[in-house]
């Protein structure tokens, strides 16, 4: 099975928003990458988009304790973007058998966007 996630983002609103993005949604690896990156405010919209396209793909409910930094956007060194689960996150994609997950990221001067699609070994996601 294949699910997929998607979410778009206004970079003035997380621009808005950076410090509260910055501490409550992001490790510290990204929070370099994205403050080293040509324009930070756009690669942390691309980061946020990003982990909401990967929460709405891996079909969570609301009440899973699965916090924004189980979820972890990393680069290759090529720039293509990467998804590491750590901690509730990896347990449930683990007890659910999910087998892959991919995301792509895009901005331009106003917006982010984000998809992610995960394939399971089984139905749908408990």
């Amino acid at each position: 099975m294949i699910t997929v996630g998607t979410d778009i983002i206004d970079v003035a609103r997380i621009s808005k928003k950076r410090d509260a993005v910055i501490n409550r949604v992001l490790i510290d690896e990204e929070r370099a990458y994205c403050l080293s990156s040509g324009d930070p405010n756009q690669s942390l919209a691309g980061h946020f988009a990003a982990k909401e396209a990967v929460y709405k793909a891996l079909r969570i409910n609301n009440d899973n304790g699965i916090s924004w930094k189980d979820i972890e956007i990393t680069h290759k060194n090529n720039g293509t973007p990467n998804v590491l689960l750590h901690n509730k996150a990896k347990e449930y994609a683990d007890y659910n058998k999910m087998i892959d997950i991919q995301i792509s990221i895009s901005h331009v001067k106003d917006f982010a966007t984000a998809t992610a699609v995960c394939e399971w070994a089984a139905g749908k996601p408990e």
